[in-house]
């Protein structure tokens, strides 16, 4: 319906200008809505091509600022002034290096989501044969798998089968578009801007301005592998960079430049702080196996037992993982860059931004922390993020303060 108003109607519905230092877009006949955007806030344009816009010869624009962004087509050659040419020689990643920037970026929830979605809409689509089709073949290779396990005396019940399979099954479709987004991804730099090309099947172009943060998110295979993708403004810019060549494909792609600067980690001493929530979570649901194993009426439930170790064994890997994340935790200050390496979920996440970028920096003490000398730091930056560097000694702060080396007051402890 937008792509009929907005692109095809575009006389009608649309009148889009472009001023010397703004955009002013109006849409509508009867209620028009108008929006005025000063360049100098904008941080990211994307231009979007999807079959769809192919066969018209045309190309869905969103600009991005801080604060929201606005959404118009263009024809595909029709250039957007305000956006200088990017001639530089690009940065082109190795399909291997593609292929694990995609597994590392594929979240599991995502793609159920991805594939319950897909099921309703092939159903709506093409009737309920296809989807009474694909579900027989879910619940097949559910029974096979079934089967298999009962082989080797491994009593699953089927529908916890039925779940490994779908989630498994939800994981590869998401895995598969996440690849057909990024193949041919492509990155040059001109400037203070950034371009990155990608996709297949819909085709990407990104603009992003180079005054944010850069951030690596590993899940804990990208960990080991010592490797990670890399993201500016929550665009992936390079699929998977090796550990010791982060700084300078940093310097290269972001104009940042972090060198050799120590890193204020936390102490041995503050793992619980790390892994008690999971470690309470398992605790709790070893002494729930143990009731359901010395309660008659529930020793035969097969499927309670099968949730409950399966969410014990989830806790112990969660702890695990917290356990390797906290050993790469922790804040570090340059002349011109602060990085901030902190655990979201069971991701490790890495931010790397500018110092002037830096807004706001806090340093919080709890009555548990007080007795082993313990704080948390955290910054706030213009992009609206919140990095929490987590159990580092207090004592350590003053040596390599943070807040006198950007240039802001040290706020009282809370």
């Amino acid at each position: 319906m937008n792509f009929l108003m907005y692109y095809v109607l575009r006389k009608l519905f649309v009148r889009l200008e472009f001023k010397e230092n703004k955009i002013i877009l109006e849409k509508g006949i009867i209620l028009r809505r108008k929006s005025v955007l000063p360049l100098k806030s904008v941080v990211r344009v994307t231009a979007e091509r999807s079959p769809l816009l192919r066969i018209f010869a045309a190309k869905k624009i969103t600009v991005y600022t801080v604060n929201g962004k606005i959404t118009f087509y263009l024809y595909k050659n029709e250039p957007l002034p305000f956006l200088p040419e990017i001639r530089s020689v690009p940065l082109r990643p190795r399909f291997s290096a593609i292929m694990f920037g995609a597994f590392a970026d594929t979240r599991a929830l995502g793609g159920i989501a991805l594939l319950a979605a897909f099921l309703r809409r092939l159903s709506r689509l093409f009737g309920g044969e296809y989807f009474d089709k694909l579900t027989a073949a879910i619940s097949d290779t559910a029974e096979t798998l079934t089967n298999a396990l009962s082989a080797l005396h491994i009593a699953v019940p089927k529908i916890a089968a039925v779940l490994a399979v779908f989630v498994l099954a939800a994981w590869s479709l998401a895995f598969a578009k996440k690849l057909m987004r990024l193949a041919n991804l492509c990155a040059a730099r001109h400037g203070n801007l950034l371009r990155v090309r990608s996709g297949v099947i819909t085709l990407y172009e990104h603009t992003l301005v180079l005054n944010a943060s850069a951030v690596t998110v590993s899940p804990l295979s990208a960990v080991l592998a010592k490797r990670a993708p890399v993201y500016l403004r929550g665009v992936m810019i390079f699929p998977s960079a090796p550990s010791d060549k982060a700084p300078k494909i940093l310097r290269a792609l972001c104009r940042l430049s972090t060198g050799n600067i120590p890193q204020i980690k936390p102490p041995r001493s503050s793992l619980f702080g790390f892994i008690a929530a999971p470690f309470w979570w398992a605790v709790g649901l070893s002494a729930a196996l143990a009731f359901v194993y010395l309660t008659r009426q529930l020793r035969e439930a097969m499927l309670l037992k099968t949730v409950l170790y399966c969410a014990f064994i989830v806790s112990l890997y969660a702890v695990v993982v917290c356990w390797i994340y906290m050993r790469r935790s922790g804040i570090s200050v340059g002349e011109t860059t602060v990085g901030v390496s902190l655990r979201s979920g069971l991701r490790l996440i890495a931010v790397t931004a500018p110092r002037e970028t830096v807004v706001e920096s806090a340093l919080s003490q709890s009555v548990f922390q007080r007795g082993d000398g313990l704080c948390h730091v955290r910054l706030s930056t213009a992009e609206r993020q919140r990095l929490t560097a987590r159990h580092l000694v207090k004592s350590e702060i003053p040596r390599h303060t943070p807040f006198r080396l950007l240039g802001l007051p040290r706020p009282p402890i809370r």
